[in-house]
């Protein structure tokens, strides 16, 4: 069953035997522990946007003219800013304009996004599966923020929103890794379909999202969460981060927004992508979530993914 177009490579199905699936699983794993393997880095100035809150007197200005020494992420923010989002009286015409305008935490974001979007969800073989790794991230980060918004809120809405917006947007990281060294596996070669590869990948991207977030230097708390987003449940308690996150991948899938499309009758290959129904009961109760407000957050999302691709 074909479940990646491969854009124009000529591709056969390998069986998804036990053995297959081992030896994938052995040979990306040799791949990320060797210590030549080179990911694909963030510049510089995500990196420290990322670790804002160790700076809390950081120069907005000096963040302007970190982004500005790298052309293509400068470009990338002044279109991204452009959008409904951030849309003011005055047109943002300046990296300086779009700093003061939209806020330290608002521009890492950006930064961050369109880093991610330049040098990491881009592979040769496996483009379409990669863009739906893209905009799935996306749509986690904005849905995962809309979920804080609606919440009862015991801390700091806006501190809490900016965590929830890295969590989405980052906590597949180790899914594109996967699939970009898997595709050097196979450079020169036809590409295993994603159904053949999908259960390595399931195996690995977790520690691989854990071993990039580490080169990265990403927060510590950011790491765990890349290196266990699938674990809801943490020392015998629901991990309120891991169940918003597992929420708003579930609305995001609803919304069309999901790593494999869903195919009426293949419950196959939906299962690729989902997250379990007990799972999701979980984390709907945990969040303390009704129908009524899970209602209000399907709406807004589906306005708010309008206006971010």
């Amino acid at each position: 069953m074909n479940l990646e177009p491969h854009d124009g490579v000529n591709s056969f199905e390998v069986p998804g035997t036990q053995d297959f699936v081992a030896d994938l699983i052995e040979r990306v794993g040799n791949i990320f522990a060797a210590p030549e393997y080179t990911p694909p880095m963030l510049p510089t100035v995500a990196i420290e946007l990322l670790h804002v809150a160790r700076y809390p007197d950081i120069n907005l200005n000096h963040i302007a003219r970190l982004v500005a020494a790298d052309p293509m992420l400068a470009g990338r923010v002044m279109s991204l800013v452009q959008s409904p989002a951030y849309a003011g009286k005055v047109p943002i015409r300046s990296l300086n304009q779009a700093v003061f305008r939209i806020g330290l935490n608002s521009l890492r974001d950006l930064v961050v996004q369109a880093a991610l979007n330049m040098r990491l969800f881009t592979t040769q073989g496996y483009t379409t599966t990669m863009e739906r790794v893209r905009l799935h991230s996306i749509a986690t980060a904005h849905i995962s923020r809309i979920i804080v918004r609606n919440m009862d809120k015991p801390h700091s809405v806006d501190e809490d929103c900016e965590i929830a917006f890295l969590d989405g947007l980052l906590h597949d990281v180790g899914i594109a890794a996967t699939l970009i060294v898997i595709d050097d596996l196979y450079a020169g070669q036809q590409r295993p379909h994603l159904e053949a590869i999908w259960p390595a990948i399931h195996a690995v991207h977790e520690s691989a999202g854990r071993l990039l977030a580490r080169i990265w230097d990403l927060p510590n708390d950011l790491t765990q969460l890349i290196g266990h987003h699938h674990d809801l449940q943490q020392n015998q308690t629901i991990d309120t981060r891991i169940a918003r996150l597992h929420f708003a991948e579930h609305i995001a899938a609803k919304l069309g927004r999901s790593i494999v499309p869903a195919r009426p009758g293949n419950g196959r290959a939906q299962a690729l992508d989902q997250i379990q129904n007990k799972q999701l009961n979980a984390a709907y109760k945990a969040l303390k979530l009704n129908r009524e407000t899970t209602m209000t957050m399907l709406t807004q999302s589906q306005e708010a993914l309008g206006g971010f691709r």
